[in-house]
């Protein structure tokens, strides 16, 4: 399935919340798209009246006392042109057009999503039955005389069902406006979706997997990948470039697709001393109950991988230690792996994955010999 161009957005939230959604609305730009916001503390109210198409019933859930533009607009969308989210209460359906109830920090993520969605738009593949078995593909701006490197995309969020794979749609979108195709993939993570030990790392390594699958394009390669995550999907990486390490009775085992180079960035490298840190609030013990299990899942005890690696970490990061990631990236030199280490000055956790920030800029300068060995970085 592929998203369809979108003309208008209409964003309903809690009205503390209204200028969140208007820095985000703008995130990553030249989406093509108008975005308008409303504020309201009835937003089921809301949600029925414009599904009703009645511009007075919109008006009135919005707090206005006649049809105003925005209810107006409103009033003439269909379910397929909206993206809403709806905090705090959730709905009855979340789709890909409307998601629901993930919470106040969330919304800047589906919103950036949505845009990123209009400026270069995907196709969604399921590689699984299960519900979060799918991924987003999307293909460069241009063609090329050559087939475009691949990129599997991992996002983070400590594991937890409230983050999704919309994380990395700015990424996506920058990357296709340079010659790269992506894979952005979601996975099942701890909480509704049963994600946790060991079903998110069957998930991952089967959609890596999924990768042969695509081989009949001529537009990219789908061979070698490159496997990129942020946070806790730079955990995932790593554990991706280790697959080849696993015991047989494990998940992800004989894997049919390597990735030839694993970005990790402000990755959580070493499950145990995460554990020891308590990082997000206890996300490991949640993620991987029993300690035992860190023997295949944890990236440091995986050591040496054998596949290139490519580091990089804020050193102001707030929700992983440099440290940590630091530590990981020692440990692999010293047995050998070939690992480039970015240590990013003065960053925290979230600027290296926005396409605007110097960090990106950094990050893409010494990716460049991986995804173009014969030319140089933009």
């Amino acid at each position: 399935m592929t998203a369809a161009p979108l003309r208008s957005i209409l964003v309903l939230t809690a009205p503390n919340e209204a200028g969140e959604a208007a820095r985000a609305a703008a995130w990553p730009g030249e989406s093509g798209a108008e975005v308008r916001i409303a504020s309201t503390d009835r937003p089921g109210e809301a949600q029925r009246a414009i599904e009703s198409g009645a511009a007075d019933a919109v008006a009135a859930a919005l707090g206005a006392e006649r049809p105003a533009p925005l209810a107006r607009l409103a009033a003439r969308l269909s379910l397929r042109d909206r993206w809403i989210d709806y905090t705090p209460a959730p709905l009855e359906r979340a789709t890909d057009e409307c998601i629901s109830g993930r919470g106040e920090h969330s919304l800047p993520w589906a919103l950036s999503h949505l845009v990123s969605a209009n400026a270069h738009p995907y196709t969604t593949l399921r590689y699984g039955p299960e519900p979060e078995q799918v991924g987003e593909l999307r293909l460069p701006a241009a063609a090329t005389a050559a087939r475009a490197p691949l990129v599997v995309l991992l996002h983070g969020g400590f594991w937890r069902e409230a983050y999704r794979r919309d994380v990395m749609a700015p990424l996506a979108v920058d990357l296709a406006r340079r010659g790269v195709a992506t894979w952005n993939v979601e996975y099942r993570r701890v909480g509704g979706s049963g994600g946790g030990c060991p079903r998110t790392f069957a998930d991952v390594a089967c959609a890596v997997d999924f990768c042969a699958t695509l081989g009949g394009s001529s537009t990219f390669d789908p061979r070698a990948p490159i496997i990129l995550g942020h946070s806790a999907g730079a955990h995932l990486a790593l554990w991706c470039a280790a697959r080849a390490r696993l015991p047989l009775n494990r998940p992800g085992a004989s894997p049919t697709v390597m990735p030839r180079l694993a970005v990790a960035i402000g990755t959580v490298a070493d499950l145990t001393e995460a554990r020891r840190l308590g990082l997000g609030a206890g996300a490991v013990d949640a993620f991987v109950p029993s300690v035992a299990d860190e023997a295949w899942t944890n990236p440091r005890a995986l050591l040496p991988l054998g596949i290139a690696q490519l580091l990089a970490h804020g050193t102001e990061d707030e929700s992983v230690p440099c440290a940590l990631a630091a530590a990981y990236a020692a440990a692999a030199q010293r047995l050998g792996d070939r690992l480039e280490w970015l240590a990013l000055e003065g960053v925290t956790h979230m600027p290296p994955i926005d396409p605007r920030s110097e960090a990106w800029r950094r990050i893409l300068d010494s990716l460049q010999p991986h995804l173009f060995p014969n030319t140089s970085s933009e």
